[in-house]
């Protein structure tokens, strides 16, 4: 039988819904430098891709300086902040599933490719009332990004767990290739970025179609 003490989350697409607000924040961006929009599938095929902003930035626009994309990502990232209290929203069931986990006596954790740090990376969590159901916040802030194992081995580290006695849910290829790197058992969920066959392809241990089947997965990996 397998001791499962913590669950480790992806937050942007697997907690959260965020992927409009992002693109949103992208677009009014590029209306400012006078570039040309994207729609949300484009969107999502770059951030399928796992790269940085800075590299979306200068495959959609090369002609951009060095100096131009950070001052883009300045913009977008405020953009971004003004737009999440209303336009970011918690994925079905993520309410519940937290409190049955709490409840279970689980720690939770997340580990995310945000670069916000110290008390900034729980902002999102305050605004949707679920950080006090959250053990330990990760970010590629303060770690490499995904698909590098490095939040995930730290997130596991700040719940004073080993990796052993956790499990990591994601939906993007990248959540589910950190995972395979640090040795925790995956869960991906199709929904994200990551559509239910590039999610298989990186050969998650199990794929699950809502949070609302995890606490039953999690009682069959213990059960096995």
């Amino acid at each position: 039988m397998k001791k499962i003490a913590g669950v480790i989350f992806d937050l942007d697409g697997t907690l959260i819904d965020s992927l409009a607000a992002y693109t949103m924040a992208f677009n009014r961006t590029v209306d400012r430098h006078c570039l040309l929009p994207i729609d949300l599938r484009e969107m999502t095929d770059l951030l399928n891709q796992f790269i940085s902003l800075d590299q979306m930035l200068h495959i959609t626009y090369p002609h951009l300086s060095a100096e131009a994309r950070s001052a883009f990502m300045n913009e977008m990232r405020n953009e971004f902040i003004a737009l999440s209290a209303e336009h970011i929203t918690l994925k079905p069931h993520a309410r519940e599933v937290l409190g049955k986990l709490k409840g279970q006596g689980k720690k939770i954790g997340i580990a995310t490719g945000r670069m916000s740090e110290g008390d900034s990376k729980w902002r999102e969590l305050r605004n949707l009332q679920i950080d006090d159901l959250v053990d330990a916040v990760v970010t590629a802030g303060e770690t490499k990004p995904k698909p590098d194992p490095a939040s995930l081995v730290k997130c596991a580290f700040d719940l004073g767990l080993s990796l052993d006695e956790c499990v990591f849910v994601g939906d993007s290829r990248a959540d589910i290739i950190a995972a395979r790197s640090a040795g925790v058992t995956s869960i991906a969920i199709p929904g994200g970025v990551a559509s239910r066959q590039d999610l298989a392809a990186e050969q998650p241990h199990y794929i699950i179609d809502s949070l609302a089947m995890l606490p039953g997965q999690l009682y069959a990996l213990c059960a096995a």
